[in-house]
């Protein structure tokens, strides 16, 4: 009897795969349990082809090829600028890094430097906080980590995954809207919710499940 059942398991990873063996077993221990469980996605990877923006809060350093008296460290203000040798004050945040090294070699060419070669690089990110609550492990205060995006899943994981009574087919996300708010139901488990990022200053509540 082990004999057929050991011949069985070999026939279906032959027809379907390792990779088709995983998600079944990842489908029946969602269902499992109905909408509770511990459901604990996987944790935030760096999403290829994300072009990072300077914020407010971050720590660069800009350097000028050749121009060492040009090199310095800080942060970028609330107005958005750092402090640039030669010409002032210059917005960078909301640029990406390329962009902001390129705005600031147009100006320098224009005054005392020809063809300056800048490069930026964050030394430091400004915390990206968001917070957790409800039917999570570690409710609380998180962070973003670094340049990274981060999917409704991975922030569920990251509060440690929803408690046996919390429901992840039934999550809210309160966002600042303008002047406003507004609150989004979504469903943890649904394909759509891998494509559904969090923003800095969502408030997320997974809700208990209703036997």
């Amino acid at each position: 009897m082990r004999n057929q059942s050991h011949a069985s398991i070999h026939r279906l990873i032959r027809a379907c795969g390792w990779a088709g063996i995983l998600v079944c077993l990842a489908w029946l221990a969602g269902c499992e349990g109905g909408g509770g469980g511990s459901y604990v996605p996987p944790l935030p990877s760096t999403t290829s082809g994300t072009v990072y923006r300077l914020r407010v809060g971050d720590a660069v350093l800009l350097e000028v090829f050749q121009e060492p008296y040009m090199t310095t460290r800080q942060k970028i203000l609330g107005d958005g600028t750092i402090s640039v040798g030669l010409i002032g004050r210059v917005a960078v945040a909301g640029l990406s890094i390329n962009d902001a090294a390129k705005k600031i070699a147009a100006q320098l060419d224009q005054k005392q430097l020809v063809n300056p070669q800048v490069s930026i690089s964050v030394e430091s990110y400004a915390p990206r906080r968001f917070t957790i609550w409800g039917q999570v492990r570690s409710p609380g205060a998180l962070v973003i980590p670094g340049e990274e995006e981060l999917t409704l899943p991975q922030a569920i994981a990251m509060a440690g995954g929803n408690t046996d009574i919390g429901d992840v087919r039934n999550v809210v996300v309160t966002r600042r809207n303008g002047d406003g708010t507004q609150k989004i139901k979504l469903n943890a488990m649904s394909p759509s919710a891998s494509d559904f990022l969090i923003q800095e200053g969502d408030t997320i509540f997974v809700k208990e499940t209703l036997f």
